[in-house]
């Protein structure tokens, strides 16, 4: 009986162990079984997480800008502002979608809302421009642009300050070549080539520019000095000041690619002067900026409150001209500037230049900007409307550029 007793204990401790050590064996499993679920899942979560890290990383670029600091600038950017005024006429030239431009100066929205580029571009129609006045910059407003870069006027290092502040990618432009407008639409379209995968037909304006200059130069560099004629280019006039442009500065560029004389080339950049200088300078031509609201008749008819201009040869003999305004005002470097170089040697010297530039124009918009213009909108460029030069200029040589 004892023997027995003792062979059931056995049996029974046996096989309680057995049914503990069942027990533990099946846990483990399940354990290991959640385990290996648990680490599945991170596994997948990380390999998520470095996904989307790797798809949020944007390809970028670095770029060193006129005032020689390098920006690194998101390729291909679809956001882009720009303030300084006569850009976006060049960034039309790129190819890129005209909608990426999210804000200008309004001074480039005058231009445009008096200008073909309202009908060739109905989508700048209201574009923002409220997050600058004059060269002040309102920070807050710019940031709800979310722009990925924001081209300005180099000059101004306050405005770099204030957007580098804010996080927000600037690039400068500046004047190159001494006011040589063809060399500084040369520098910004080769800033802007360098942002895009596609750079449009940068490399062929610029090409088509260099080539008119060079033809141009050809005639004129033969006419005798003595039959050039003295010109003077109105930059900015009113009653209260004649600004006119001096050397080193696109009005000189124009007038010596055009085959004249600036009268004003003793002076430098944008310089004011009083009609005693007129008279004593006497000029032949005289060219007004569309920078400016005065037109020819306003001479003509000598209706300049405190300005006598009867007695200046260009008006006596009927030799007053507004410069066209096509995708921007032709004075600083813009889109048109190779239809700038022909107006301008027609205008000076029409005996030595037979343009026909309604058909250059038409032209020149077909192949660059892939837009064809009807007779009044070639009209219109070459009657520039005075209500562009509305919030154009507002202090400083950098701004009215």
């Amino acid at each position: 009986m004892k023997k027995k007793l003792l062979s059931v204990m056995l049996c029974g401790a046996m096989l309680a162990g057995t049914a503990a050590c069942g027990e533990s064996a099946a846990e483990t499993s399940e354990t290991k079984e959640t385990a290996t679920e648990v680490s599945t899942e991170v596994s997948v979560a990380e390999s998520e997480e470095r996904e989307n890290s790797k798809e949020g990383q944007e390809e970028t670029v670095e770029i060193v800008d006129q005032n020689d600091m390098t920006a690194t600038v998101k390729k291909n950017p679809d956001r882009v502002v720009m303030t300084a005024l006569p850009l976006p006429s060049i960034y039309a030239l790129t190819g890129e979608p005209i909608e990426n431009l999210v804000g200008v100066h309004p001074g480039s929205t005058s231009a445009i809302e008096n200008s073909v580029m309202a009908s060739m571009y109905p989508q700048l129609l209201g574009i923002p421009d409220n997050f600058i006045e004059g060269t002040d910059i309102n920070v807050e407003e710019l940031l709800k642009l979310e722009p990925d870069v924001v081209m300005y006027w180099a000059e101004y290092l306050k405005q770099y300050e204030v957007m580098d502040s804010a996080g927000i990618t600037a690039v400068g432009v500046k004047t190159q070549g001494n006011g040589d407008v063809l060399t500084t639409l040369e520098s910004w379209l080769e800033i802007m080539g360098e942002m895009y995968d596609d750079t449009g037909n940068v490399d062929k304006v610029i090409q088509y520019g260099r080539q008119v200059e060079s033809e141009i130069q050809e005639v004129t560099s033969a006419i005798p000095e003595e039959e050039k004629p003295k010109v003077l280019y109105l930059y900015n006039h009113s009653s209260e000041d004649i600004s006119v442009s001096g050397a080193d500065f696109y009005g000189d560029y124009w007038i010596n690619a055009g085959g004249g004389i600036n009268v004003a080339g003793e002076l430098s950049g944008p310089s004011s002067v009083n009609m005693e200088q007129i008279y004593e300078w006497d000029p032949d031509i005289i060219i007004l900026a569309t920078f400016t609201e005065t037109m020819p008749e306003d001479l003509y008819q000598n209706t300049i409150d405190g300005q006598d201009w009867s007695q200046v040869s260009a008006v006596l003999n009927g030799k007053v001209y507004k410069e066209p305004l096509g995708v921007y005002r032709w004075f600083p470097p813009s889109g048109d500037a190779p239809l700038m170089l022909k107006w301008m040697a027609q205008t000076l010297n029409p005996d030595y230049f037979t343009y026909d530039m309604n058909e250059e124009i038409k032209s020149y918009y077909k192949e660059f900007y892939q837009y064809e213009l009807t007779d009044d909108q070639v009209s219109g460029i070459l009657t520039a409307n005075p209500e562009a030069a509305k919030g154009a200029s507002f202090g400083g040589n950098a701004a009215n550029k």
